[in-house]
């Protein structure tokens, strides 16, 4: 029930920040283990994925504008996408700089993969989907499609995704598997 899935989620947070702490004994330094304990502790919470959710549900049903929608997508989504990337960047002992360069790509990637779960949620089949297509107008929800159109909104998977490549191009570091896995998510079916 109900009950038991809010316990359920609240024991499951705890428990992230219980194995995450961990890392403290594991790692040399610390202030780069506090630094990526700081950014799981701040990118699902209020001002990540919580308070992006938080808008989403009091706006279902309610004209919403890009600026809102965006707003949604950048914390309910882009959070999550930034929060890993993040840790991963600070941990392997990326500088600032390069962190909030990270950070930028991940905010990317979020908005461009949530554009395209929108197209999806159009143009794709229960089946290909794995989840019920059609619901987000069903439960009364802006998408990107409603307020710029289905060309609109795959130019714009495109062109978030190609900004992201490029500021991953502009990191002294090479990650092919990274750059074919952005690619891959501007012709997603799923």
């Amino acid at each position: 029930g109900e009950d038991m899935a809010i316990l359920a989620g609240d024991a499951l947070l705890n428990y992230a920040f219980e194995t995450a702490s961990k890392a403290f004994s594991m790692e040399e330094d610390p202030a780069k283990t506090g630094r990526a304990f700081s950014i799981l502790a701040s990118k699902p919470g209020i001002h990540g994925m919580i308070g992006g959710q938080v808008a989403d549900v009091q706006w279902t049903g309610q004209q919403i504008n890009l600026e809102q929608l965006l707003f949604i997508h950048k914390l309910k989504t882009s959070a999550l996408i930034e929060c890993s990337m993040m840790i991963g960047a600070v941990l392997a002992g990326a500088s600032e700089e390069e962190t909030e360069i990270v950070e930028q790509i991940g905010r990317n990637i979020g908005i461009a993969f949530q554009i395209q779960d929108d197209i999806l949620d159009v143009t794709s089949t229960t089946q290909e989907l794995g989840k019920p297509v059609g619901s987000d107008e069903e439960q009364g929800k802006v998408t990107y499609v409603s307020l710029k159109g289905l060309e609109e909104a795959k130019k714009d998977v495109e062109a978030y995704t190609m900004e992201a490549i490029g500021r991953l191009d502009s990191l002294p570091y090479e990650n092919t598997f990274l750059r074919e896995l952005l690619l891959s998510l501007i012709h997603r079916n799923r």
